[in-house]
């Protein structure tokens, strides 16, 4: 029987304080807290020998034209100075807001008092599962601790052992940014510093991001190594109804109405399971909708919209755009047959008065601006443009920007109502993945990490390709794909005014992604936590395994 004890990461104490230490700074996205931030990273970066003799490293990226004036941090620890190879560690430091944690707010950011007030309590806040994890000991709650808080830990644990090394030489690129909750613009900002490097004569061996294990389905504590990311598109969906007297609602179209159906066949839907490499993305789920009504009468709510999260693997971006037309047309098929089954059992109206129902027709933008040039010459081209441009510099919020475009461009077609107009919605994240014949020497260094993990570790981990928690590694590489930029160009009408992809960066840098890191639950949740057994013993040894072999592979990655 083998008894051989487990490998554990020396400075595991180091990765918990660690985590503690930026848990306690707020850092709420988009909010002053991700600016404080940046000199808790840096103050922690500059305890270490390299960078103590090296301050002038210590880069602070500032995101463009941002009203926060919020930075990334990019340090390089060049500790093989004859080489210009380097490894990339990602993370982010932002995180989402606190008020789900209600009577326990006050602690989100304090996981020692957070724990001891819990503890305290005897029911009704904490599920079975998360109070025995609090009884565990094994446990830390609070916001950031496992996303990602814990994996900037371990990444900051790694400079300085290699800090402190006498013996390792490797180059280790840290980039920490804001910003990733939200719209990633800390990414295309450390995107647009990569390139800069590039030019400079730097050259990028591999990426390892930290983000959390997430559970591919409930109750799963499978712990993973991910070799890609999940994307994401946000169709946005515009109804423009037909209007009438609540007293003869058969006369019209609600909206509403028109809104709800179309959330009926897009909500979990089967139709936009995508599946790649034998995985399966998960379902569409609806970020907003609701009626633009601003006060009560006894008209019929005449618009509508709905914001619709698609996560991708494969399909791309017109291939969504289709099944979102196809949802729509869908919707329209179902809510005629319903008013004209009402109008015949409910009215005493002829047949023929009865088959003019209205049917709600489906429009692309796209559709929608070929209709308005036919209709109105080259004016109408001037004209939307003026009107995007217009929208596009007001307050940052794309869904009242977007919903503002889609009102604007339906004015001109309100004989065509009713009707549901479908648009895209920033942001967009590319799905991603390794090249089975491009990335085979990182591909085998994750297979051999796998076997690390049960041998040396004594721990099971998998390998999965599709992160689905959806991160900043999208933006590392660039498919090349010129239909999907097409595809945002036609249908996504703030992509180029005011949502700007670092697109040609992101091709030009082009660095293989892997992600590494901590193991918690309920990221995103007043429950989140971070099991330090694991996140601060076993994931650092597999994340400094990995760095060692990219420096042994060196550039043929």
């Amino acid at each position: 029987m083998n008894q051989q004890k487990n490998m554990q990461y020396e400075h595991a104490d180091r990765v918990k304080q660690l985590t503690l230490e930026l848990v306690n700074q707020p850092s709420v996205s988009g909010t002053h807290g991700e600016c404080e931030m940046v000199s808790v990273i840096v103050t922690i970066l500059q305890r270490m020998n390299y960078f103590k003799k090296n301050p002038q490293h210590i880069k602070k990226v500032p995101i463009h034209g941002d009203p926060l004036k919020r930075e990334a941090v990019v340090a390089l620890m060049e500790g093989d100075p004859q080489s210009k190879h380097a490894t990339l560690l990602l993370s982010h430091f932002d995180v989402v807001g606190v008020d789900d944690f209600g009577q326990y707010k006050p602690y989100a950011f304090l996981p020692d008092q957070l724990e001891s007030e819990l503890k305290k309590e005897k029911q009704g806040y904490l599920d079975a599962h998360a109070r025995e994890d609090l009884l565990s000991g094994d446990y830390l709650f609070g916001r950031g601790t496992m996303d990602m808080k814990a994996g900037l830990a371990m990444q900051l644990s790694m400079l300085q052992d290699f800090s402190e090394s006498t013996s390792e030489k490797q180059n280790l690129l840290l980039v920490a940014v804001p910003d990733e909750e939200k719209l990633s613009k800390g990414m295309f900002a450390a995107v647009e510093e990569l390139d800069r490097m590039k030019q400079d004569g730097w050259s990028f061996d591999a990426c390892i991001c930290s983000e959390p294990n997430f559970s591919s389905f409930p109750n799963d504590y499978q712990k993973y190594v991910y070799t890609g990311s999940t994307g994401k598109l946000l169709p946005f969906i515009y109804c423009l109804g037909r209007e009438t007297h609540v007293g003869q609602p058969l006369e019209g179209i609600n909206a509403s109405v028109m809104a709800a159906q179309i959330a009926v066949e897009m909500e979990w839907s089967e139709v936009f399971a995508d599946e790649a490499l034998g995985e399966k993305s998960p379902s569409p789920t609806c970020l907003r909708i609701r009626d633009l009504k601003d006060s009560y009468d006894v008209q019929t709510p005449n618009e509508a919209y709905l914001l619709y999260n698609v996560l991708t693997l494969s399909t791309p971006p017109v291939g969504v755009i289709d099944k979102v037309v196809e949802a729509c047309k869908r919707a329209s098929e179902s809510i005629y047959k319903r008013l004209v089954s009402l109008r015949s059992t409910q009215t005493n109206a002829p047949t023929g008065l009865i088959s003019e129902a209205p049917e709600p027709k489906v429009y692309t933008l796209s559709d929608l601006y070929r209709l308005g040039v036919e209709k109105y010459g080259d004016s109408f081209q001037q004209t939307y443009k003026e009107a995007v441009e217009t929208i596009s510099t007001g307050r940052e919020d794309y869904s009242e920007q977007t919903l503002a475009i889609a009102r604007k461009l339906s004015g001109y077609f309100l004989d065509l109502a009713p009707f549901y107009l479908v648009l895209l919605q920033p942001p967009y994240y590319p799905h991603v993945s390794l090249d089975h014949k491009k990335d085979l020497d990182l591909l085998t260094i994750v297979d051999d990490l796998k076997k690390y993990a049960d041998e040396c570790c004594g721990e099971q981990v998998a390998i999965k390709t599709f992160f689905p928690g959806l991160s900043d590694v999208s933006y590392c590489r660039n498919s090349g794909d010129k239909a999907a930029i097409q595809t945002l160009q036609d249908h996504m009408p703030l992509f180029g005014n005011g949502y700007d992809v670092p697109l040609k960066q992101m091709a030009n840098i082009d660095i293989p992604t892997i992600n590494i890191g901590p193991f918690g639950k309920d990221a995103h949740k007043r429950t989140e936590r971070l099991q330090l057994s694991y996140s601060t013993e076993t994931a650092p040894l597999l994340l400094k395994k990995a760095l060692l072999s990219i420096k042994q592979k060196g550039s043929q990655l």
